[in-house]
């Protein structure tokens, strides 16, 4: 067992270097919140297809009553995420959604897509809304790959619908940062570096280039990678964001796309009251003693196979979980 007072330092390092655990505890820093739960396409590594009911649209008395509990926090959230289980492209008024929560103060607001909608009009829409951030999920620049992985998605009208908002993008000289991100797995492992190389030359400098594993989502679908970086470690999760579905209901994490674990809804309780509810405390308490093999989806999750920030991580924790 880690000595509870490391893996909170591992925590405060990994979410906020000026906060302390209780900060930590008042608010979450991250919200991902689902506005529509629909997807155009059948990716290989994604279990999200096969659910039998769809949530639908977040409505938009839901997405006001977010909102407005968010302007007593604004200090405090880093990043609002619109998307979860789905295609966000696939709300007409996404726009809209960023727009509002772009005017109470949200310092950042970030979007994922599969780019296959990300026609013109709807580029203008992002950018007109002050969008800060768009992560492209562009798995492959080998359209027979590309077809495999992304089921569904024709790939030339994905990588000219990028290259249409990178233009777009430079031309408004708009603030909006691009993150070009790879789901890497056995089709594509072999690509990073030709891949990495290409789109920089064409992204700028305040742009990312990212990859992330490919992951087991919390051991509920069978994909033989890399053990889980933070084994023995608490996942950060739970003390740094909150997921909101389309309907309300707030799952365990991000992996627990059944809600098999929930944790509250929104509908009728505030983020503030799921945040310090009993419930996600003791998940928490597992997780700082060694026992979050308790929660069967965390004891086999290998989300966290290798962070994106793993540079930024002190070695002695790398170190914890040999």
């Amino acid at each position: 067992m880690i000595p509870k007072n490391q893996a909170q330092n591992y925590l405060i390092e990994r979410i906020s270097k000026t906060e302390s655990i209780q900060d930590l505890l008042n608010f979450p820093r991250y919200l991902e919140i689902e506005t529509i739960h629909k997807c155009n396409a059948k990716c290989r590594m994604c279990p999200v297809h096969n659910e039998k009911e769809s949530r639908g649209l977040l409505s938009q008395v839901l997405f006001e009553k977010i909102v407005e509990e968010l302007k007593g926090h604004i200090d405090e959230i880093k990043r609002v995420n619109l998307y979860r289980d789905g295609e966000p492209l696939l709300d007409k008024e996404l726009h809209l959604k960023i727009y509002m929560l772009k005017q109470i103060g949200v310092k950042e607001v970030a979007i994922s897509t599969n780019v296959s909608l990300l026609n013109s009009e709807k580029a203008k829409q992002l950018l007109d809304s002050n969008l800060d951030i768009i992560i492209m999920s562009i798995d492959s620049l080998n359209k027979t790959n590309f077809t495999k992985i992304r089921k569904g998605l024709n790939f030339n009208n994905v990588i000219q619908n990028a290259f249409n908002f990178i233009q777009l993008r430079n031309q408004l000289k708009s603030k909006t940062k691009i993150w070009m991100r790879m789901i890497r797995q056995d089709l594509n492992w072999n690509e990073w570096d030709e891949y990495k190389n290409f789109w920089q030359n064409l992204l700028a400098e305040s742009d990312r280039i990212n990859y992330h594993p490919i992951h087991n989502w919390g051991g509920t679908i069978n994909i033989n990678n890399l053990k889980s970086f933070q084994h023995k470690l608490p996942c950060v999760a739970l003390w740094s964001h909150i997921v909101i579905f389309a309907n309300g209901d707030v799952p365990l994490c991000s992996v627990d796309y059944l809600n098999n674990y929930p944790t509250g809804n929104i509908t009728k309780q505030s983020i503030y009251e799921i945040w310090h509810s009993k419930i996600i405390n003791h998940r928490r308490d597992l997780h700082l003693s060694g026992q979050k093999n308790q929660i069967k989806l965390c004891e086999k999750c290998n989300a966290w196979d290798e962070p994106s920030d793993i540079n930024n991580i002190s070695k002695e924790y790398f170190e914890l979980c040999e």
